[in-house]
């Protein structure tokens, strides 16, 4: 029974991903083409804010690491965030040679599908891409954990897809890290407690978009009965690199590092646990503000 739960919660995730990330994929690399360094940063800073907002959530959630007792467990956790109406336009700065007639707000990746057309002095013209039409951002993930010795405990993510389309490319996710228990130094304190580190790198396409994000927290947690209410108070950064090249024209190809983003991050969540199986749900406040659900099987 449990094998089978397992499989159709991992089939989910599979549903989950490639319905969150395929339909952008197809263009999105052309939108990229052509925009300068300072429009890319405006263009693509949601896909950024996104994925440093799902990435970054769902990975610890307790904050009891066993000091002697083996733990395994595997599940899925799906994180979502949610796009303001500020998130689907940027200002665009002027490419050289051509300045604009007046200040024109454009779309931004998850903004709308229509490009905009901008006029410019001297009868010129600048056309800059549309989006994707996005409300919110969505990531779905399978999860490991395996700890108990020395209240330490390591956790991965890991997912590729080779979707077998030169149009669609693939993409490959993996997250690595742990937990140690603060509390098994301080016996008397009224919850458990423990510090994490978590290191994810995320790649779309034939290195077109890649994300590298670290996570630290300070995650505590108190069981009673079934439920284990959890609070986390931690840190993220997230870094972007988009690469592109056009063989028709050198010119328009792209390589930049969008500038780092860092922010706090608050987790309040809680879990149902009861023997092999426990589920959760939390909300997290950081780059953006979103919910995150899952399941896990395990001892």
């Amino acid at each position: 029974m449990t094998s089978r739960l397992l499989r159709s919660a991992l089939l989910l995730i599979l549903t989950a991903v490639l319905a969150s990330l395929l339909p952008a994929r197809a263009q999105i690399e052309e939108n990229v083409l052509g925009l300068s360094d300072e429009n890319l940063e405006g263009y693509l800073a949601p896909l950024r804010t996104g994925l440093s907002g799902t990435m970054n959530a769902a990975i610890f959630r307790t904050g009891y690491i066993p000091t002697h007792k083996a733990t395994f467990s595997i599940g899925a956790a799906a994180m979502a965030i949610g796009y303001d109406d500020e998130d689907r336009l940027y200002t665009p700065v002027d490419p050289a040679g051509f300045t604009s007639v007046e200040q024109t707000d454009v779309p931004t990746v998850v903004g709308d599908l229509d490009g905009v057309l901008v006029e410019g002095e001297g009868g010129l013209s600048q056309v800059y891409p549309g989006g994707f039409d996005l409300d919110g951002f969505e990531i779905a993930v399978p999860q490991i954990s395996l700890g108990g010795l020395y209240g330490t405990k390591l956790t991965a993510r890991w997912i590729a897809l080779d979707l077998g389309d030169s149009d669609l490319g693939d993409f490959a996710y993996f997250g690595i890290g742990g937990q140690h228990s603060i509390s098994q130094y301080f016996p008397n304190l009224p919850v458990d407690l423990a510090a994490g580190v978590f290191v994810q790198n995320f790649r779309l396409g034939d290195e077109v978009i890649r994300a590298r994000a670290v996570h630290f927290d300070l995650m505590a947690s108190r069981q009673f009965r079934v439920l284990q209410p959890y609070v986390g108070i931690g840190y993220d950064s997230m870094e972007l690199q988009v690469e592109e090249e056009d063989e028709d024209d050198p010119d328009l190809s792209v390589d930049v590092d969008l500038e780092r983003e860092s922010n706090a991050h608050l987790t309040l969540g809680i879990q149902a646990r009861i023997p092999v199986l426990s589920v959760f749900f939390e909300f997290n406040a950081a780059a953006a503000s979103g919910f995150a659900l899952g399941v896990d099987f395990g001892m």
